[in-house]
């Protein structure tokens, strides 16, 4: 074989850095190592204990994990949802938004510090308010130093879910909502699960960063022992009076630090790829059977259960697409064209998924027009299938039926039931990555 042609080894071991290149990134590589060599090679290593059980030392160090942990959990009360806005919500100012998100990380701590007093110090804009209505002092206590940790370090947070939330395909979401879930709901058993990773990363980033807050906390909150001087101030103190106890402690933080960085291993964010169409879908009649619609590659299909005596669909859909479809129980339609013909976006006009195309639906009787899709209780199915990752066969079936309010144990029978009738019952305790693409799409044609 010509060398020419001669593959590498796997993980490109046969690619040579450019000298141009590789010099620099060893000496970036040198820079961030320096201090860290330094402050394991001046820490005194026979007196390492008695630094860091020192009642002072010990002292702020419960206090720091207090204050970091209660920073953690208002980051993930507050960060959470924001980060879920930014990454799925169009609204106006949403650059000025994710900014502000940004701001703390490049704004100089003690910067921070006095912005956090004139916003909330006994003087600030909101300071006066929050003691006299609520008697609530944040300076020169520790909640004063919970509040300036969580401001620092919230963004952190923020930012890994909300590139996580952004890379998950919507087509999950989409379908959960088709199945009948609330959005609230469609987060909670979707959304989260499902970039679970990305928000784990965020909050031991968020967590250590809260840990080692410095700047912000001596400002706003001031250094009073046991109220409000955390390991980092601690550090500070010692600099002045035993420079060999402050390493050690540095030694302390900086270890932590390691350790979290080492465990996330690189997991930033999590999330998805985009994914085709393909649906099939669901509205129940009051006997409980459903319209189903769904659509296949190459072509969309909508069909009625053959044993409705009373449900029809009307349809008037303009926009991107516009057409009127008529179909009587029973009765099966194709949507056939090439591709960027608007069949994707009919459906998901049908679903009122889209602002590309508006549908006026009629069910029977019922005009849905006006409900949101987890309302309509039309499903469908992505070409993909859009199976929930998290969940195996049987719980993918069942989520539509437990999303309805279905009891657990009567929600997994019936599904149970489809399967069977479908021919993979015995495949029903397999995630979807354990699934062929033949019995992928059978599961994913189940609770429609």
């Amino acid at each position: 074989m010509n060398n020419r042609f001669r593959r590498s080894r796997p993980g490109g071991g046969g690619v040579r850095a450019p000298l141009l290149l590789g010099v620099p990134a060893l000496l970036a590589i040198a820079f961030l190592l320096m201090p860290l060599i330094g402050v394991l090679a001046r820490t005194e290593w026979g007196e390492l204990g008695d630094h860091l059980t020192n009642p002072g030392v010990t002292e702020a160090l419960q206090l720091s994990l207090v204050v970091s942990f209660w920073a953690l959990g208002l980051s993930l009360l507050l960060g959470v949802p924001l980060a879920w806005l930014l990454a799925r919500v169009p609204f106006p100012g949403k650059a000025l938004v994710r900014s502000l998100v940004l701001l703390p990380m490049v704004l100089p701590p003690t910067v921070g510090g006095v912005a956090l007093l004139l916003g909330f110090g006994r003087r600030g804009l909101l300071g006066p308010w929050l003691e006299d209505t609520f008697g609530v002092v944040l300076p020169f206590h520790t909640s004063g130093a919970v509040v300036a940790a969580t401001f620092v370090s919230m963004p952190f947070l923020v930012i890994s879910l909300e590139g996580a939330i952004a890379g998950l395909r919507p087509s999950y979401e989409e379908t959960a909502a088709s199945l009948g879930a609330s959005p609230v709901r469609v987060f909670r058993t979707v959304t989260l699960p499902m970039v679970a990773p990305g928000l784990a990363a965020g909050a031991a980033l968020t967590w250590a960063r809260a840990l080692g807050e410095f700047g912000a906390t001596i400002t706003f909150a001031g250094n009073l022992p046991g109220t409000t001087q955390t390991l980092p101030l601690q550090v500070y103190l010692l600099l002045q009076d035993s420079p060999e106890a402050a390493t050690s402690v540095s030694l302390l933080l900086l270890a932590i630090a390691m350790a979290v960085l080492v465990a996330l291993r690189g997991r930033w964010t999590g999330g998805g790829s985009a994914g085709r169409g393909a649906a099939g879908g669901g509205v129940p009649e009051p006997s409980g059977e459903a319209v189903a619609v769904a659509e296949a590659p190459g072509g969309e299909v909508a069909k009625l259960p053959e044993n409705s005596g009373s449900w029809s669909l009307h349809a008037d859909v303009t926009g991107f697409a516009e057409l009127t479809l008529d179909a009587a129980p029973g009765t099966t339609i194709a949507v056939v064209g090439p591709n960027g013909a608007g069949k994707t976006t009919l459906l998901r006009a049908l679903l009122g998924l889209t602002p590309r195309a508006h549908a006026v639906l009629r069910l029977g009787d019922t005009d849905v027009t006006a409900l949101a899709p987890h309302r309509r209780k039309v499903a469908w199915v992505p070409q993909d299938g859009a199976l929930f990752p998290h969940l195996n066969a049987l719980g993918n079936t069942a989520y539509g039926l437990r999303a309805q309010g279905v009891p657990r144990g009567e929600a997994r029978r019936a599904a149970q039931e489809w399967l069977d009738r479908l021919g993979i019952g015995h495949l029903a305790h397999r995630r979807p990555a354990q699934l062929s693409g033949g019995q992928a799409g059978r599961v994913a044609l189940a609770p429609a």
